[in-house]
């Protein structure tokens, strides 16, 4: 496997070799010992997941090794601070030993939060800043790795895992969901509560198997339901449920009648993926359903060709086309929509063709977007 890279890239997040941004896919390095600081381009794992904070990105491969890259002062990629510029295997060092697997990350603005999974139980291990409780302690700065107290419950495991940028989200085996970090904006459940420092349950009315957040405001899926959890405010129209989806539950419920990938979230926005449908003409019911902020192209035109697979980041979105071809919308200021935009630093009402470098060889089977970074596995 080989990992590109494009957009934000002023801590070093996307692991390229320097801290400029860049607006055409560029390869990023991996340390193979630290001591000698020797580089590869190649990674000889599966990534799973690549999860973006402000200025830091995680990667989890399919063996659980984590990867981080970026800024690094207060501790969040849990490696040395050198190499820069590249891609370290995290390793976190606790009072019984080493923890180098993990079975779930996730990144807020300034913070990790990292699962590990052991023979009886899971353990949730955090680092970086967390002024708004959002890695689930009390500290402000966490600089060495601690582990959540009491969490999960014991007899579950965390099955899925998300952060906003500054609020976290887990669903756990049982179905159940628990969250944490700022929550004055309804993004936990709770109302005039400002913060939340610890896990606490969140009441949904389903079992509950996936998570996504935005920026200030969360969705919780399974069985073909959802619901959205944020402003009753409502400034982008998150809680708008489309009528496609609208269950005669009323509110921000929801209930997807028909299969489909996953659902994703921009900070504003939230988009119902499913790469097995072909939408109607009037893009009402299909591959992709989108609500929310689309001020700068955020959510793609009704003419996007079916997605094979789909990333959405901070105020943009990636797709890998059933073509193999690859393409980007939204807000581009930093490069990660590719080079053509409009005046406003955007690509709007269209959708960039992101090409390879031409002497390379080998074909796109993922994509990534995270705050104002893209990203292509290649093999």
């Amino acid at each position: 496997m080989r990992l590109f890279a494009f957009g934000s890239n002023g801590s070093g997040q996307l692991a390229i070799g320097h801290q400029e941004d860049v607006s055409n896919p560029t390869q990023c390095l991996f340390t193979t010992d630290p001591e000698s600081k020797d580089t590869t381009q190649d990674i000889n794992e599966e990534i799973t997941t690549i999860a973006a904070g402000g200025n830091h990105t995680l990667l989890l491969t399919k063996t659980g090794t984590v990867y981080a890259a970026g800024a690094n002062t207060d501790g969040r990629c849990g490696t040395s601070t050198s190499p820069e510029n590249v891609f370290n295997r995290v390793s976190i060092t606790t009072a019984s030993g080493t923890v180098d697997t993990f079975s779930r990350v996730s990144a807020t603005w300034e913070g990790s939060i990292f699962v590990s999974s052991e023979a009886t139980d899971d353990k949730v291990y955090v680092l970086g800043t967390n002024t708004k409780g959002e890695l689930g302690v009390t500290e402000p700065l966490v600089s060495s790795a601690v582990c959540v107290p009491d969490f999960p419950p014991r007899g579950t495991r965390v099955a899925a895992l998300a952060s906003g940028m500054a609020h976290s989200v887990a669903v756990l085996s049982n179905g159940d969901v628990w969250g944490w970090g700022g929550a004055r904006k309804g993004q936990l459940g709770s109302e005039n509560v400002v913060r939340i420092a610890g896990p606490v349950r969140i009441q949904v009315p389903f079992f509950a198997e996936e998570v996504v957040c935005g920026r200030e405001f969360s969705v919780v899926s399974g069985r073909g339901q959802f619901v959205v959890l944020g402003d009753p405010g409502n400034r982008w129209g998150v809680l708008n449920v489309p009528e496609c989806f609208v269950s005669g539950e009323g509110g921000s419920r929801g209930l997807i009648g028909y299969p489909y990938e996953g659902i994703r979230a921009s900070w504003h926005g939230i988009y119902v993926h499913a790469a097995g449908l072909e939408g109607d003409a009037e893009g009402e019911v299909g591959s992709l359903v989108a609500w929310g902020r689309n001020d700068r192209g955020q959510i793609p035109p009704r003419t996007l060709p079916t997605p094979a697979v789909l990333a959405v980041g901070s105020e943009h979105v990636v797709a890998l086309l059933k073509n193999g071809e690859v393409v980007a919308c939204g807000w581009g200021e930093h490069g990660n929509c590719g080079e053509d935009l409009d005046a406003l630093r955007n690509v709007a009402d269209r959708v960039n063709l992101i090409s390879l470098p031409e002497t390379l060889e080998g074909k796109v089977v993922r994509v990534g977007a995270g705050c104002a970074t893209s990203w292509m596995v290649v093999e």
